[in-house]
Order: structure tokens, then C-alpha cells, then sequence
């Protein structure tokens, strides 16, 4: 938003709107779909500031910029349990939900333990939305572009992390405009040493304990061993799992 923002100010400045102008768009109430930013553009090219050519490429650049803002909209617990197994079921069908019904005949002891299965290979799927945790507002407000994660040393928090209930990792960056992908087993994720413990009660969170549950916080750099090209996930992780 604050890119359109920037644009359409210089638009505006470029059209010769005076003060008068500039301030009734501030201080109108916005009511959706009519937004503040949409008058702007209706005024514009009322004004002939732009063409509607010009109007398109506006639109079409912001949408690449926020083609995933929706994401950012989900409450915790919706994307949190639900989109990313989601997600990666929609891009490879070859995955199987894991619950009771669908383990039975493969995996007779599943106690909802992982997201995914397929053959021999159980994997967990989380994700992570990138945004700004210094700065006040909704999430919305403070979601990243792929390039301000990067340029601000964002780390990606993932929590609930059962290494020895599943076989390989999918982790899911979002970000605004982008969606990063990493795999790695759960040999490889204890190698890291940024697995720590994350108590939910007396049996979990404490090293040596049958079923350890732990978190990490990883910058992009620190995770770049195991990043995969959004086509190759299933490749990956099937190589992985062997």
C-alpha cells in the first residue's frame, strides 16, 4: 500500500491537484469497495492524468505485490492448522491427508501425529508470514515484501516441531508478494542446533522426553541449505524420505 500511495501522490502532483484537493481525499471516510486510492485513480483519469492503459498497469503492479496479502487476513489458527497442508495438497495431489481413516491400512498406529504421508514418508507442513514485529497495526499492515524480509533479517518462527513423529520438514515462508519453500529431514533440522524447546506441558519441551516438541527462529540465510523451487517440493521431499 505504501508503493500505491507513493504513486498516486506523484500522479497527483503531476496533475496539478491543488491543497484543497489533496486534503479532501485524506480526510473522506472510506466505505469499501470505494477506497480513498480508488477515487484518487477515478480522478485522475477524469483529470485525463492517466490513461486507462495506465490505470491497468497500476493495478496489475500492486496485485504482484499483494497476490498473497489475503494470507495475511487468516486468523492464526485457520492458517496455521489448515492452509499450509492445504496448500501443498492443491500443488501435489500425490500427498495424502493423514487421519485415522486414511492411515489405517498404511500407518495403523497414526495418532495425528503428522499432516502428510506418502509412501514410507511422513511429513509435517508449517508456515510463516513475514512481517514486521516492531511496528504497531494489524498483521495486514505490517506484512513484508519477500525483498524487506530479506533486507531486515526477518526470522521465520516455527513452532509445534515433532522430529521424531515425522520423517521431513515442509516449511512455508509467506510473504506478500512471494511464497518461499524449504524441506528438510528431521535429522536435518536437529543438526541445525536452532531447535529449542517450547513448553505446552509437562511432557513436551524437555530434551529426552519420548515425544520432544520445539521451535526455531531462522532467518532466510540461516534456512538457504534447504530451500526448493515451489515444483520441486515433492521431488525433495520424496529424495529426502528415503
Amino acid at each position: 500500500m505504501k508503493e500505491l500511495r507513493r504513486q498516486l501522490k506523484e500522479l497527483l502532483q503531476q496533475a496539478g491537484a491543488d491543497a484543497e484537493v489533496l486534503e479532501a481525499f485524506s480526510q473522506e471516510n472510506a466505505v469499501f469497495p470505494f477506497s480513498a486510492e480508488s477515487r484518487i485513480l477515478m480522478y485522475l483519469m477524469n483529470a485525463q492524468a492517466i490513461t486507462y492503459e495506465q490505470y491497468q498497469e497500476i493495478y496489475e503492479s500492486y496485485m504482484k505485490r499483494n497476490q498473497y496479502l489475503y494470507l495475511f487476513e487468516m486468523v492464526p489458527r485457520t492458517f496455521g492448522e489448515t492452509w499450509g497442508e492445504q496448500h501443498i495438497l492443491k500443488l501435489f495431489p500425490a500427498f495424502v491427508k493423514a487421519t485415522k481413516e486414511n492411515m489405517v491400512s498404511v500407518y495403523p498406529d497414526f495418532d495425528g501425529e503428522f499432516d502428510l504421508w506418502i509412501p514410507e514418508i511422513r511429513v509435517e507442513v508449517k508456515a510463516c508470514r513475514a512481517n514486521d514485529t516492531k511496528a504497531g497495526g494489524s498483521l495486514v499492515s505490517r506484512a513484508y515484501l519477500h525483498s524487506e524480509a530479506i533486507a531486515n533479517g526477518f526470522k521465520y518462527h516455527y513452532q509445534q516441531l515433532k522430529p521424531s513423529c515425522c520423517d521431513v520438514f515442509i516449511w512455508i515462508g509467506v510473504c506478500r508478494d512471494e511464497l518461499i519453500y524449504w524441506v528438510l529431514t528431521s535429522e536435518e533440522l536437529q543438526r541445525t542446533g536452532k531447535l529449542g524447546s517450547q513448553h505446552r506441558n509437562e511432557n513436551t519441551g524437555i530434551a529426552g522426553a519420548d515425544v520432544f516438541e520445539g521451535q526455531v527462529f531462522m532467518t532466510e540465510e540461516e534456512l538457504r541449505p534447504f530451500w526448493v523451487a515451489e515444483k520441486d517440493v515433492l521431488n525433495v521431499v520424496k529424495k529426502k524420505g528415503r
